[in-house]
C-alpha cells in the first residue's frame, strides 16, 4: 500500500470518527464489546442499519491510536485486508476498527495472521449477520463474536424520541406481579410511542420524513439481497425475484398463515427453494424463526417474522394495512428470546407462546384467558394480575 492510498485512508478515519461525536446514545451491546478483554479480537453482526458503524466509531473515538477502515469502501477495493491492517499498525496505530469485514475474501485467515504477528493490536469488526467465524482459519479461540439485536422499543424511546427509559428488565420482572406493578406505573405514559415503534422502530435511520425513510429500506433490502445473500450464494434476477415476493407475502399475512408450502406455491419456486432463501434471510437478520415446542414435533415448520419496522414498509408500498395481530406478535417474538410457539391441536384453543416456562397468549385489550395461558401480553395498559402490557415486553434489552 503506498502513502497516497493510506493518507486517504486516515483523512476519512478522521471525518467519520468527528461525525460519529454527534451519537453520544449508546446501544445495549456497547459496554459488553468495549469490556473485550485485550486479548481478544471482538465482532459484532447484524442487520444492516442498526447500529454497528457507528459503535465502531463510537468505540474509535475513546481508544488510542485508533484508525476506521471500511473494507467496502473504493478506498481499498485493490488492497487485500491484511496488507491494509499490516500497514496501519507499521505507521503506529495500534486499534483498528475494521467495517462490513465480510466484504473482503479470506477475512478469517487476515485476521488470525494479524493476531499471531502483532499481539498488542486490538482488532474491532463488524459484519452482516450472516457472518460466521468458522474452524478453517482457527479464528475461533482469538475472536469473540456478538450478536447485535434491531433497536429495542426501550432504545427507540431513548435515542429516536429522547425519553427517559429505565434500564433493560428481564422476564422474571414482567412474571413478577410487584415489580410489574411498579413499572406499569412508571413506563405507562411511553405506551403511546408502540404505533411509532410499528412504523419506524428496530432501525437507527432518521424516520421524521416517511419518504426518506421508506428509501432507506428501499436500499437496505437491496443491499442484503445484492452483498448479504450474495456471501452465502449467488444470487440470480430469478432468484431476486423470488426473494421479493416471498418478503411480500410474509408482510401481507398472519404469521400462523404463512408456511413453506404456501409460500412455495405463491412464488412458483420449489419448497426446498423456499426454505433455502428464508434460512438465508434470518441469517442476514431481516426474518426471525420462531419454532414449534416440544421434540417430538413431527412437523418443525416455523412460524416467520419480520424485523421492524419491515412489515409496515412492505405493507405502506402496496397501499395495503397491516395486520395489526401480526404486529402484535411480532414485537413480542423481536424483543423475547429462547421462545417458541405451540401448535394448535384439532378442536382445542392454544396459548401462543412457551416463553421462560410460561405459556403465553399476545393480543388486543380484549383478550381473555380463553385458551388458559399463564400470562396475556395484551396491547393495553393494565395493571389485571397475570397481564402483561405488551409495550413493557420492549424493555426486555
Amino acid at each position: 500500500m503506498d502513502e497516497g492510498l493510506f493518507s486517504q485512508i486516515v483523512l476519512n478515519s478522521e471525518r467519520r470518527k468527528a461525525e460519529a461525536r454527534v451519537f453520544t446514545a449508546k446501544r445495549y451491546l456497547y459496554s459488553k464489546i468495549k469490556a473485550v478483554p485485550k486479548g481478544y479480537f471482538a465482532g459484532m453482526r447484524g442487520l444492516r442499519g442498526i447500529g454497528k458503524t457507528v459503535m465502531l466509531l463510537q468505540l474509535a473515538n475513546e481508544l488510542p491510536g485508533s484508525l476506521y477502515i471500511p473494507a467496502d469502501s473504493s478506498l481499498i477495493k485493490g488492497t487485500g485486508l491484511y496488507e491494509a491492517m499490516h500497514f496501519a499498525i507499521s505507521r503506529g496505530y495500534s486499534s483498528l476498527f475494521v467495517d462490513e469485514i465480510h466484504c473482503k475474501k479470506d477475512w478469517q485467515q487476515d485476521l488470525k495472521t494479524i493476531y499471531d504477528e502483532e499481539g498488542n493490536t486490538r482488532v474491532f469488526f463488524s459484519g452482516s449477520a450472516a457472518l460466521e467465524i468458522g474452524q478453517g482459519a482457527d479464528l475461533s479461540r482469538r475472536a469473540l463474536l456478538f450478536d447485535l439485536l434491531p433497536l429495542s422499543f426501550r432504545e427507540f424511546l431513548a435515542i429516536k424520541k429522547k425519553v427517559a427509559v429505565p434500564p433493560a428488565v428481564s422476564a422474571k420482572d414482567l412474571f413478577d406481579e410487584d415489580r410489574r406493578r411498579q413499572l406499569i406505573t412508571a413506563t405507562a405514559q411511553h405506551a403511546v410511542h408502540l404505533r411509532d415503534y410499528f412504523r419506524q422502530g428496530g432501525l437507527l435511520y432518521a424516520s421524521e420524513d416517511t419518504e426518506y425513510f421508506h428509501k432507506a429500506l428501499e436500499n437496505t433490502v437491496e443491499k442484503i439481497i445484492h452483498s448479504d445473500l450474495e456471501c452465502l450464494r449467488a444470487i440470480d434476477a430469478n432468484a431476486e425475484e423470488t426473494i421479493y415476493k416471498l418478503l411480500e407475502w410474509i408482510a401481507f399475512s398472519q404469521p400462523g398463515e404463512v408456511n413453506y408450502s404456501t409460500l412455495a406455491s405463491k412464488t412458483s419456486a420449489s419448497k426446498p427453494t423456499v426454505i433455502r432463501m428464508i434460512d438465508d434471510l434470518t441469517k442476514t437478520g431481516l426474518l426471525k424463526k420462531i419454532l414449534p415446542c416440544g421434540k417430538a414435533v413431527v412437523r418443525k415448520e416455523p412460524k416467520i417474522y419480520l424485523a421492524f419496522p419491515f412489515r409496515e414498509y412492505f405493507n405502506a408500498v402496496f397501499a395495503r394495512t397491516p395486520d395489526t395481530g401480526a404486529l402484535r406478535e411480532e414485537f413480542f417474538v423481536n424483543h423475547a428470546q429462547k421462545l417458541c410457539y405451540l401448535k394448535t391441536l384439532r378442536g382445542q384453543r392454544t396459548p401462543d407462546f412457551i416463553y421462560e416456562n410460561k405459556t403465553v397468549e399476545v393480543g388486543g385489550g380484549g383478550k381473555n384467558f380463553g385458551q388458559n395461558p399463564d400470562y396475556l401480553i395484551k396491547d393495553a395498559v393494565t395493571l389485571e394480575p397475570k397481564t402483561i402490557p405488551l409495550y413493557l415486553t420492549g424493555y426486555l434489552y
